[in-house]
């Protein structure tokens, strides 16, 4: 089906049905708002006021799942959410949740245990910090508050001392300076054998000499600590006190903690409904006041599919009758939304478009040219059966259990179990399952894996090189065709002829003449292949000419364009991906084999330890091949393919919808 037709569509309603057109086009979920900025306020305010109110609420959901979360024991798995576990209300009921809680005093209750939790931390932290400091000053016998206040004539420091200048401290402080009548030093216990690099020091001194003094014990090695003002006993009694304030703040902080706990379970749930609801109103009323209004009417203008125009008119009408739709079709200075809307077989490989940039609205739509290439590359560059079987019973195990996964995730996992079938296909006739298992621990199965294999990369990897090179002609000259289509029903023949037909005659010229030349093909298409490529050439030099002024200028783009052809020797050699990646899967499943046997040879537990081995290497090679064999792909597909003839540049089509993050809304 390729893009979406759309409708652009004119709704003129009474304010007084404001509300309700608003919710009918959000619950609708097809119809993305023209914005325009022509817009009086003073004839939107309902709108504008209502987003105000909203956002108010968002602000305060926000604030309260970023708080509560980490201690909400969510009854649903964020995996089951995210695959559609949700639960199911109804607008209604929404509507009346939001009218029976009230956020404003939620939240001042979070806030007042979170800021009673940052202080009562932060007390612990500084009473722990404390009793770390009294624990290394337990040495020290002395009133503190000789330290923190000191007297008239004798005062106190504690710090520490560095090990390897003790000795010039001693001397400097000691019984034999000229100090020892009026300072005493006091050293904590250390290991002579092991001496750390610094150890704590007490020092009590003549107030008189304070200067003198610690000018002498900081020449020495010592760093001045601080004590707290409120030390005033021995660092031993007030590491008892210490002990029954920690024991205090420990008892709070559980309190606390429990509080908020019972706070998130209590109100988790609702929080999370009304942050859906209030993120709906938000993106209603911020879409809507892109409506023009008067004093008592408005206009909202939107695109719609074609196809949703019959549901859209039901609603409409079961509103009154003072509301007219009126639909017409893009007019040319339009530039409408893109919509892919493909078959179920190409539909999961919308997102690698979208991925890159949707088409334009009259643009063609590449997902079906490139979907059977991304399905074979994907295949090649996973390239084993062993894994594709993983891969695909974990996709059934998915869809079985979970029944309402939402249809843009749905796409994505039926993108894999598509692809999962080229790579069984690949890994058979390459003879790859679990690497060389078979070959390994199964050789039972060797003579029927050898009878389906037709490739194989590890004897005859130039085979499947060839086999790459091929197809990336193949997809490249594919691509040229493409361009040259659209040229076509443009009416661009000339471009259409000199800018991609001429390089399709000259890349395919040359490759039916080299391979006729290495006997690969009969003679004849020797003289088919140099036909193709000297008239291909002669275009391209002509056309690369064309518009340019005097004989040596056209001659010398003739050239330069010719030279353009290395390019896509370089294109054609970026295939050779396709071989690097499936040999690199099959030699790390060939070395995990190789790991587990040898394991396997370990006496009474080896058997365990080579399954666990094969198991989890396994698992761990699927994983990472699985996004090389994703993103390779895809890389061959936007730099090389689209290269050649599609460039975006559309816009996604975003409807008015409602947020569904963490509940299904039933219509």
């Amino acid at each position: 089906m390729g893009v979406s037709k759309l409708k652009k569509a004119e709704l003129y309603y009474h304010k007084s049905v404001n509300d309700q057109v608003a919710a009918v086009l959000q619950e609708l979920g097809a119809c993305q708002i023209i914005a325009t900025d022509e817009i009086p306020d003073s004839n939107n305010k309902d709108f504008t006021k209502g987003f105000d109110v909203a956002e108010e609420h968002v602000a305060e959901i926000r604030y309260l799942i970023r708080t509560l979360t980490p201690h909400f024991d969510d009854p649903i798995p964020s995996l089951d959410r995210m695959l559609g576990e949700r639960p199911e209300v109804t607008m209604n009921e929404l509507e009346n949740l939001a009218a029976q809680t009230d956020l404003k005093k939620l939240c001042e209750e979070v806030r007042n245990v979170e800021r009673e939790t940052g202080e009562v931390k932060t007390g612990l932290t500084q009473a722990k910090n404390n009793k770390d400091l009294l624990s290394n000053l337990a040495f020290f016998d002395f009133p503190l508050s000789v330290v923190t206040e000191g007297t008239k004539t004798v005062k106190g420091v504690v710090g520490t001392a560095k090990t390897e200048l003790l000795d010039g401290l001693r001397g400097a402080l000691g019984d034999f300076s000229k100090f020892a009548q009026d300072s005493e030093l006091f050293l904590a216990d250390f290991d002579n054998k092991k001496p750390p690099r610094e150890i704590y020091a007490g020092l009590i001194y003549s107030a008189g000499l304070e200067r003198e003094i610690l000018e002498a014990a900081a020449k020495n090695g010592v760093s001045v600590v601080d004590v707290p003002q409120e030390f005033k006993l021995t660092p031993k009694e007030e590491l008892e006190k210490l002990e029954s304030v920690i024991t205090e703040f420990e008892a709070r902080e559980k309190d606390l903690s429990a509080k908020i706990k019972m706070l998130a379970n209590n109100n988790m749930p609702a929080v999370q409904q009304l942050s859906d609801y209030y993120n709906s109103m938000a993106g209603r009323y911020q879409e809507m006041a892109h409506s023009y209004g008067t004093e008592s009417a408005m206009l909202t203008k939107f695109w719609i599919p074609t196809s949703e125009v019959d549901k859209l008119n039901e609603k409409i009408n079961a509103l009154g009758t003072d509301l007219e739709l009126v639909l017409s079709d893009p007019a040319e200075d339009d530039e409408p939304p893109t919509l892919l809307q493909n078959g179920g077989l190409v539909r999961p490989f919308n997102i690698l478009t979208e991925l890159y940039s949707p088409p334009t609205y009259k643009g063609i739509d590449p997902t079906p040219l490139l979907a059977p290439f991304f399905w074979l590359f994907f295949g090649m560059c996973l390239g084993d059966a062993g894994y594709a079987i993983v891969m695909a019973g974990v996709i059934w195990y998915v869809f079985r259990k979970y029944k309402k996964i939402p249809s843009g995730i749905k796409d994505f996992i039926k993108l894999f179990a598509f692809c999962s079938v080229s790579t069984f296909l690949y890994g058979v006739v390459s003879g790859s399952f679990f690497g060389n298992f078979i070959d390994s621990f199964a050789t039972f199965l060797v003579p029927l894996k050898n009878s389906l294999m037709l490739v194989d990369p590890m004897s005859n990897p130039m085979q499947v090189l060839g086999i790459s090179l091929l197809l990336g002609v193949i997809h490249l000259m594919f691509g040229l065709l493409i361009a040259a289509y659209d040229k076509l029903r443009s009416g661009e023949i000339i471009d259409a002829i000199g800018n991609d037909l001429s390089w399709f005659m000259l890349i395919v010229g040359l490759c039916l003449l080299g391979t006729a030349m290495n006997g690969m093909l009969p003679e004849h298409f020797f003289d088919i292949g140099r036909a193709m490529a000297i008239l291909g050439a002669v275009i391209i030099f002509i056309y690369a000419g064309k518009g340019k002024p005097g004989i040596i200028n056209k001659i010398i783009s003739g050239f330069l364009a010719l030279y353009g052809s290395t390019s896509y020797l370089g294109d054609i050699l970026s295939y050779s991906r396709l071989l690097a990646l499936g040999f690199g899967s099959a030699v790390i499943g060939m070395v995990i084999n190789l790991l587990g046997g040898l394991a396997g040879d370990i006496p009474y537990i080896g058997w365990l330890i080579g399954i666990v081995v094969i198991v989890g290497g396994h698992i761990f090679s699927i994983l990472i091949n699985i996004l090389g064999a994703f993103v390779h792909p895809l890389r061959l597909q936007y730099v090389e393919f689209f290269g050649k003839f599609y460039s975006g540049g559309g816009k996604s089509f975003a409807p008015l919808r409602l947020s569904q993050e963490y509940v299904n809304v039933k219509a």
